[in-house]
Formats: structure tokens, C-alpha cells, sequence
């Protein structure tokens, strides 16, 4: 298992919320998801896009087979290391925990 990372703006953390996890939708690229390598390079993406209070971090614990599949990008936009994960992989990925930044 690898753990990546993902912000996540209010209207999809009420997604995660609703389906218990991640799903493309309105906040995706195509039919999938960017994903960080670092917690902090989650928050730099966030900060970039977003910038809104309550801000969320998602943990997510993905299996090798996933993480193969992705594509990978070492220096997105500057800020770090990233995958990006498609369609079925997105529901196999497990949210193991959330954190929150508030001010």
C-alpha cells in the first residue's frame, strides 16, 4: 500500500461525504483524479486552486496495482510529485484519514 495525498474543496468533500470516497465529478480532470505525493505538496495545489477555509486534505491509502496504472508527472505545475488515477481506480482508493485546516 502507498499513501497519496488530495485537497479537496467543499462541494467535493460533500461528494466524499455522499459516496464514501473518491468519484469523478465535477472537480476532475477527464474521468479522473490528480493525486500528490506529499501532504504538503496537496496543500501547495490547494492553496494555488482554492485557497477557501474549511480546506481538507485527504489521506488515502492506494494498492500497488492502482499506483502502476497511474500516470505520473515528477514536478506538476511546479509544486511536486503527482499521479493521476482513473475511472474503477478511484473507487478502490480508501480515505484513511482527513485533515482539516481551518484559518
Amino acid at each position: 500500500m502507498a499513501r497519496w495525498y488530495r485537497y479537496v474543496e467543499e462541494a467535493e468533500w460533500a461528494d466524499v461525504v455522499e459516496c464514501g470516497g473518491l468519484r469523478p465529478g465535477s472537480n476532475s480532470c477527464g474521468s479522473g483524479k490528480w493525486l500528490a505525493a506529499t501532504e504538503t505538496a496537496a496543500w501547495h495545489w490547494g492553496e494555488a486552486l482554492d485557497a477557501r477555509f474549511p480546506a481538507r486534505v485527504v489521506v488515502l491509502e492506494l494498492d500497488a496495482g492502482i499506483v502502476e496504472r497511474a500516470s505520473h508527472v515528477d514536478n506538476l505545475d511546479g509544486i511536486g510529485r503527482a499521479a493521476y488515477v482513473e475511472g474503477e481506480d478511484l473507487t478502490r482508493i480508501r480515505i484513511v484519514e482527513v485533515v482539516e485546516y481551518t484559518s
